[in-house]
């Protein structure tokens, strides 16, 4: 099963049309508890995936995803990083110094603001996120196998409402806005229709 071979995935999660609102009265705490142990248990995979990168550069436990996320061009700036963590700056500090060290990111000046500086990635860094990508889809469809394309959106669709800082549909005026690291576009994708 291929899930990229007809729309970027950017593209992708924002067509996914959402079901009508559930409600949460009808689900038993089993299936709560369900849920949540699914949602525990599934960062082990991922963390897998990327494990033999992250240690064959000496990377730190985000190093493969900041590759990515770098690529995708939705991270251009260190700030953007940990927005997307929600962590602070000297983990992602360290984190860039592995990186840089690694020979797999390059700075440069903005161009836009020449007081900042972006995130490049070095044609090594190129290399490694194909490696990133190869690795990841292999998890990812090798997992999803049983499932149709559609229903396997739907499930991204789902994750992606569920990590978002508020629930979709409320609106939070004093929260961060959320990045996406899946889209090519530069706004953060709120999951809402019109956004």
């Amino acid at each position: 099963m291929r899930i990229d071979s007809a729309v970027p995935c950017g593209q992708a999660s924002r067509n996914m049309k959402k079901p009508e609102r559930a409600d949460p009265q009808n689900l038993s705490w089993e299936e709560i508890g369900f849920i949540c142990e699914g949602l525990v248990l599934a960062p082990r995979p991922l963390r897998e995936a990327t494990r033999g990168i992250n240690a064959e550069y000496s990377l730190g436990p985000r190093g493969a995803w900041i590759v990515h996320l770098i690529s995708m061009g939705e991270v251009v700036f260190p700030l953007d990083l940990t927005k997307m963590f929600q962590i602070g700056r000297s983990l992602i500090t360290a984190e860039l110094t592995r990186l840089g060290e690694a020979g797999l990111i390059a700075y440069r000046r903005s161009a836009n603001d020449g007081r900042r500086v972006e995130l490049t990635l070095t044609p090594l860094g190129q290399t490694v996120h194909r490696r990133v990508k190869t690795e990841l889809t292999k998890l990812v469809t090798g997992r999803l196998a049983s499932y149709p394309r559609e229903q396997a959106l739907f499930f991204g669709r789902m994750l992606h409402d569920f990590g978002t800082v508020t629930p979709p549909g409320v609106e939070a005026r004093s929260q961060p806005e959320r990045i996406s690291w899946h889209s090519r576009t530069k706004r953060p994708f709120s999951g809402r229709k019109g956004s």
